[in-house]
């Protein structure tokens, strides 16, 4: 099958959404991925950005860099989130050092097109921008390889070479990408002696097959209906201009940001959503209810339900334990700590409101303070919620820990295989290979406790490791002066495949 046709097969394939959407759930990073990009696409499942735009965000914080590559275009155009430069250069940077080469095409875009700042210049060689492009390129990623092709063919960040410009746009027309077949066949226009093989007419084509409509113009062919596959309007306008990639896309243009909404639209006020569902006010204990503002009539609506939101909530709620470390009125009790919040039009959270029982005002600022600082998709309507998160913290077994000082005995396992021969993963969690790293306390008694995840993580399997943390031996960790007392340890956990 040709590339183009296979590319194309491929973006009409069928997505498995429950199978993917459960995957993700059980902590798979890379159906997370998928199931976003589907989502994006329209592939298999009605498009919608703002479910694309959850979906990846878990796929990038448990540590997936090709998703946090995706969320960052996502950011760069606000399709979905809050537009910010700062936070899609920082994904695409971060996830091209991580090895995710589209992400170092999507990197020298940005910084192309003037947001941050370019690499340090190794010497007198390559200009960093053409060096992302190339090292994209080099791993067989089509946009980079459209990317370093406008480069060269532009001169802009380098003499121009047309030759090397058509052999970049070949390789990445070759492999399915519609937008550098239509630049190879500008470019073969203006010179047919960089590929003398190929035909315009022949390259048009291509484009057009893979969704380019001013290319089926040129070939009398019927336009495509504009989809997920159709380049950026500028990126077809503009022949240099440089793009953005996340696959099974045409590429979109750092310069274009995604429109949000229809003029003139209504969008909630926070009024308009401040009753609760019965049902949340059936998850939280109703002494707590005056505290979280449940305590008026109830909505009459079943729920708000809103699950680009929900899953997100669902999924951060283990990044509350490290509310383990702050100062707790009651340590030697057992809190659940229950929080309630609304999130605006550009998805921040709003009106945090946060109470536990037994009620702990230290740690219920911890609490709120940390999902203040959470992120969520982008909503036209304006404000949503009430939503609703809480999470339990386990009673300290003595004095606070304190944290290791230069010269301190650590908190270690007397046999540092136990853990993970102790580890009994939940049946639906197997088939996965990983790590997770915990934070626990370790007490003067060798008693470990207060364990909490570090990284996203599935409930079961978290549960699964504190389990196996708690049942191994361990050695307490000391002074200077070898006096054993109470600290904090961290420990990353081999999930290996079972």
């Amino acid at each position: 099958m040709a590339p183009t046709l296979l590319a194309l097969a491929l973006s009409l394939a069928a997505v498995d959404e429950p199978a993917l959407s459960a995957r993700c759930d059980r902590g798979f990073a890379a159906d997370c991925r998928d199931l976003g990009r589907a989502r994006l696409a329209g592939q298999g499942v009605p498009q919608d950005d703002r479910l694309a735009a959850s979906h990846l965000t878990r796929g990038c914080e448990m540590g997936d860099p090709a998703a946090c590559s995706d969320l960052g275009v996502l950011y760069a155009v606000g399709r979905g989130l809050a537009q910010s430069d700062d936070r899609a250069l920082a994904l695409s940077r971060r996830s091209c050092e991580q090895g995710a080469a589209l992400a170092c095409s999507n990197h020298g875009a940005l910084v192309a097109e003037g947001v941050g700042t370019a690499p340090p210049r190794a010497g007198p060689g390559e200009d960093p921008v053409m060096r992302l492009f190339r090292k994209a390129c080099d791993a067989g990623v089509p946009e980079g390889c459209t990317n370093l092709g406008s480069a060269l063919d532009a001169g802009r960040l380098a003499p121009r070479d047309a030759r090397a410009a058509a052999r970049a746009f070949r390789r990445g027309c070759d492999a399915g990408f519609a937008l550098a077949c239509l630049r190879l066949a500008g470019l073969v226009q203006e010179r047919a002696d960089v590929a003398p093989d190929l035909t315009v007419t022949a390259l048009t084509a291509r484009a057009c097959h893979g969704g380019v409509a001013p290319a089926c113009l040129a070939v009398s062919e019927p336009a495509p209906a504009p989809t997920a596959r159709s380049p950026a309007a500028r990126l077809l306008v503009e022949p240099h201009a440089f793009l953005l990639g996340i696959p099974g896309t045409g590429g979109f243009s750092p310069g274009e940001l995604a429109p949000r909404g229809a003029l003139g639209r209504p969008r909630r006020a926070l009024g308009e959503v401040r009753r609760a569902p019965p049902a949340l006010r059936a998850a939280v204990p109703e002494p707590l209810w005056p505290r979280l503002g449940l305590d008026g009539p109830p909505s009459p609506a079943v729920a708000g339900s809103d699950p680009a939101i929900e899953r997100l909530l669902a999924f951060r709620r283990g990044q509350l334990g490290e509310c383990y470390e702050a100062a707790r009125a009651a340590p030697a009790a057992r809190a659940e700590v229950h929080v309630v919040l609304f999130v605006d039009g550009d998805g921040r959270a709003a009106e945090v409101r946060a109470a536990s029982a037994p009620e702990d005002a230290p740690l219920e600022e911890c609490v709120r303070t940390a999902v203040e600082g959470w992120e969520f998709p982008v909503s036209d309507d304006g404000y949503s919620g009430p939503f609703h998160v809480s999470q339990a913290f386990d009673a300290a077994s003595g004095p606070p820990a304190s944290y290791a000082a230069p010269g301190f005995l650590r908190p270690a396992l007397r046999d540092p295989a136990c853990v993970e021969r102790t580890l009994k993963v939940p049946p639906e969690l197997r088939g996965s290979a990983g790590a997770l790293s915990v934070k626990l306390a370790v007490d003067a008694g060798g008693k470990p406790g207060l364990v909490h995840a570090l990284s996203p993580a599935p409930d079961g399997l978290v549960t699964a490791v504190v389990a196996a943390v708690q049942a191994c031996p361990w050695k307490a960790g000391g002074d200077a002066d070898g006096r054993p007392l109470p600290l904090w340890t961290t420990l990353t956990v081999k999930i290996e495949s079972r």
